[in-house]
């Protein structure tokens, strides 16, 4: 069907979701959303249905019918990893399956109760890939040194899907083929977003001890170990041992010729400075 010179087609998949996961979708209509993993569909409407409504252990799950707009002219193929023909239990009745890669990304149309049964439509998209193809790419000119990988990772992360970075990049740390460093250095982005703060800090020390005696220098990814520790001491409330790690930070950072960076690090010492006399000047009124 996929080859059919059809121009669109309409895919769905039977499913159950609790209440609230209804209501985020309910949430994000108009917005682009996208599935973890693989995703299969079917191009038999009673086949997904029959999905859903398969009876299930508890009461909390509601049946949900997907109903996905595959646009064939303008979409790209690779939103699709596989599709398969085979015939169903009614004579002569053709059904193919559909797998989309788990970088495909769908536009929300809209949630409603039809037929006594909750209807998800779905329109399949380019613009998430056209998103993360700009940011890859304007990404790899400010960090040429970094993988596609890696940028890959730091994408999700920058997305918020925080689990998922964390997962995908603890997955690259077994890799021979990456920057070691780089992937603990992102690792620990990660958990910091996530306030995981002493787990963020055990992956910048790793990282900075890879790369402290290697030639030639790493200056830049040497600062931003150490500007990002910093941020963790500052946010702890530690504001003299942020001051001197933002000071190291912009040592080297004036190494490495990066102003705008520079100008930040400036401003966060003289953060760190200010909140350091001001519990200075209290410890002593208290005391």
């Amino acid at each position: 069907m996929v080859q059919s010179g059809k121009e669109k087609l309409f895919l769905y998949r039977g499913m159950k979701l609790t209440c609230d996961q209804i209501e985020k979708f309910q949430d994000n209509i108009g917005k682009l959303i996208s599935i973890n993993g693989f995703f299969t569909t079917s191009s038999l409407r009673s086949t997904a249905l029959n999905q859903a409504m398969k009876p299930s252990r508890t009461n909390d799950f509601i049946p949900v019918l997907l109903e996905i707009q595959f646009n064939l002219q303008n979409l790209s193929n690779s939103a699709i990893v596989a599709n398969t023909v085979h015939f169903s239990k009614l004579p002569c009745e053709e059904q193919e399956d559909i797998i989309f890669d788990s970088n495909a990304t769908f536009r929300l149309e809209s949630v409603k109760m039809e037929d006594d049964i909750w209807l998800i439509q779905m329109i399949a998209s380019n613009e998430g890939q056209i998103i993360k193809d700009k940011y890859i790419k304007d990404s790899h000119r400010q960090m040429e040194d970094l993988s596609i990988k890696i940028l890959f990772g730091r994408l999700m992360c920058d997305m918020g899907q925080w689990d998922q970075s964390q997962h995908f990049f603890q997955h690259l740390l077994n890799s021979y083929n990456e920057d070691l460093a780089m992937v603990e250095y992102s690792l620990g982005e990660v958990l910091q977003w996530k306030g995981e703060w002493s787990e963020a800090r055990k992956y910048y020390d790793h990282a900075y001890d890879g790369i402290i005696h290697v030639k030639p220098t790493r200056f830049k990814d040497l600062a931003n170990i150490l500007f990002n520790i910093g941020e963790i001491l500052y946010q702890e409330g530690k504001y003299e041992e942020a001051c001197d790690y933002y000071e190291q930070a912009l040592a080297l950072r004036k190494k490495s010729i990066l102003l705008p960076r520079m100008i930040g690090l400036a401003h966060r010492i003289s953060n760190a400075i200010v909140w350091q006399v001001m519990f200075t000047r209290l410890s002593v009124r208290f005391h």
